[in-house]
């Protein structure tokens, strides 16, 4: 080899050393899951058993929240603190009708629009939304107010009469699976499903009106003495035996839901979507069933406050019961920390994922005249420990606190007993409520 050539052969061998090394292929980003959010309307812990099907796949596989708790139980403030991971004093929406000042804007379906999901709504969304009005950040809609056979929706601005409303929800919801899958299969979607069930007037479907089911009542729903108790409670007189009739009536309606989980889940499966799917599946509050005398939702007590809670998403939700406090504003924060998403607004709540656990939560409601005579109260939960509660009563404010290790149904107000031991003073309690109150933020709340 000639010098000239040694030199060039050098000259390239030494440019080639020097090139920047080609890029290496870069890793594909994880697809985000496809979120499904089933919400109930009123139905209590226990009362989901008689979904058998439901509970085979998502309580089997997934995480099931023995203590979830509705942060306000009412309809609509439920749902604004459920979408928004935030209370009802940061959402605003305090009454059934104070939608107009929910911000959408700091929403799930906000969070996981601006990241690239496809997204539709069934069912209720709002009490006294507008049917024929596009949700914001929501591509197609089938949304009604309530009610069962023959009821109300508007679909995508076209009114229809259903036979059944849960049957139609539910097969809208395998509408938007089947067409966002030919859409664009790559891109995930977020659904709500809103079934009204369990919700009054209670109509089952037909083959579910007879069927033989059993509700098995509590030592609230058998509570002699309710001296101890607001004059506002003391009013109603619903005993457990009509509880039980009211529950088994709710249930009955549940049958139709626990049908149309079952085809969501076959079609998720045949779509090849169920390995990519996270189900949350909760109800916006309880209802008492007689306990205390109580006839309804609106109260700070068990049977309004806990809900079912299961969340889905196999290999990366664990598997299993859990039985912290978990409050319904920290589904957002969860769900969103599950599809790799950092809230872009300040959250109340936190995710549920977390080894950290809360020792209490604020529960609170402001009078609404929709939903009758409860007053505005709050309170402190403490499970396995305390709950003081602060009713308003005018100008005057009626406390109550109980001893949950020992009186776990709230069956003695031990502030209706002239000093009793071991009780924080009034003033201690009450500072803390008023601070929860106005709290904002997750590093803030309770």
């Amino acid at each position: 080899m000639t010098l000239n050539c040694r030199a060039l052969v050098g000259a390239l061998l030494t440019g080639l050393m020097l090139a920047p090394a080609a890029p290496a292929e870069a890793a594909p980003t994880p697809r985000r899951p496809n979120v499904l959010l089933v919400v109930l309307d009123d139905a209590g812990i226990g009362q989901t058993d008689v979904m058998t099907r439901t509970r085979a796949w998502l309580g089997a596989g997934g995480r099931d929240y023995t203590h979830a708790v509705t942060t306000t139980p009412s309809c609509c403030p439920s749902r604004s603190s459920i979408f928004s991971g935030r209370y009802v004093h940061n959402t605003g929406v305090t009454q059934q009708s104070k939608i107009d000042v929910f911000d959408h804007d700091r929403t799930l379906q906000h969070e996981l629009k601006r990241a690239g999901y496809a997204t539709a709504a069934a069912g209720k969304l709002f009490n006294g939304w507008e049917l024929a009005e596009k949700p914001p950040y929501v591509d197609h809609w089938a949304l009604q107010h309530g009610g069962y056979v023959k009821a109300h929706f508007n679909v995508d601005g076209t009114d229809v009469y259903p036979p059944y409303s849960t049957t139609f929800t539910g097969a809208k919801v395998v509408d938007y699976i089947d067409r966002f899958e030919r859409e664009d299969d790559g891109r995930p979607w977020f659904i709500y499903a809103g079934f009204v069930a369990p919700h009054s007037p209670y109509t089952a479907e037909a083959k579910y009106a007879k069927t033989p089911l059993t509700w098995h009542s509590n030592p609230a729903t058998r509570e002699r003495d309710r001296s101890d108790k607001p004059a506002y409670v003391r009013k109603f007189r619903v005993n457990g035996r009509e509880g039980a009739q009211t529950s088994i009536a709710q249930m009955r309606t549940l049958l139709s839901v626990d049908d149309q989980m079952e085809l969501i889940r076959r079609r998720l499966t045949a779509n090849g979507e169920i390995d990519n799917t996270l189900v949350v599946f909760v109800s916006d509050n309880g209802k008492s069933l007689g306990e205390h005398g109580l006839p309804t939702k609106f109260v700070p007590y068990q049977g309004s406050i806990r809900v079912p809670l299961m969340l889905w998403w196999p290999g990366r939700v664990p598997a299993g019961r859990d039985d912290r406090l978990a409050p319904l504003i920290d589904l957002a924060p969860t769900v969103l920390e599950l599809a790799g998403l950092t809230p872009g607004y300040q959250v109340d709540g936190r995710s549920l994922l977390t080894g950290a656990r809360r020792d209490r939560v604020l529960l609170e409601y402001w009078h609404d005249a929709v939903n009758g005579g409860y007053p505005t109260w709050a309170s402190t939960y403490a499970p396995g420990d305390y709950q003081y509660i602060e009713n308003q009563v005018g100008d005057s404010v009626y406390r109550e606190f109980y001893d949950l290790r020992r009186d776990p149904w709230q069956l003695n107000n031990l502030f209706a007993v002239r000093g009793p031991a071991g009780v924080p003073r009034p003033g201690v309690l009450a500072a803390a409520l008023a601070r929860a109150r106005t709290c904002a933020g997750a590093h803030d709340c309770p």
